[in-house]
């Protein structure tokens, strides 16, 4: 899992007791190619959950590229297309977004069918 700037409290919650690794990026650019690489380098195929504070799949294409010769997998999550208007707080934005915790939890446990 690649955790992307302020993403990182969350993603950690949500995969407490799952066997992942998670990468911090402060920001994905210039993405950190050598960390990742390594990291997906371990086993014979990746999936990489990338969690961005913006669009969904911003920097996909750039994991994309950086594992373009490794067989892998990536899920972009981030901040849907669709507007949310009426979301309060940022706690109450990001659930809405599926961002929060037991949001990611879900999403990610379905990607690695867990």
């Amino acid at each position: 899992m690649v955790a992307v700037g302020p993403m990182l409290d969350n993603v950690l919650a949500a995969v407490d007791g799952l066997d992942v690794t998670v990468l911090y990026a402060t920001t994905v650019r210039p993405l950190d190619t050598a960390t990742l690489r390594s990291a997906a380098g371990a086993t014979d195929a990746a999936d990489v959950v990338l969690v961005e504070p913006y669009l969904a799949g911003t920097s996909s294409a750039a994991v994309g590229e950086a594992l373009v010769d490794l067989p892998h997998r990536v899920l972009g999550l981030g901040v849907a297309r669709r507007e949310l208007r009426r979301y309060g707080t940022i706690q109450e934005h990001l659930a809405g977004q599926g961002l929060d915790p037991a949001g990611l939890r879900a999403r990610v446990a379905d990607f690695l069918g867990a």
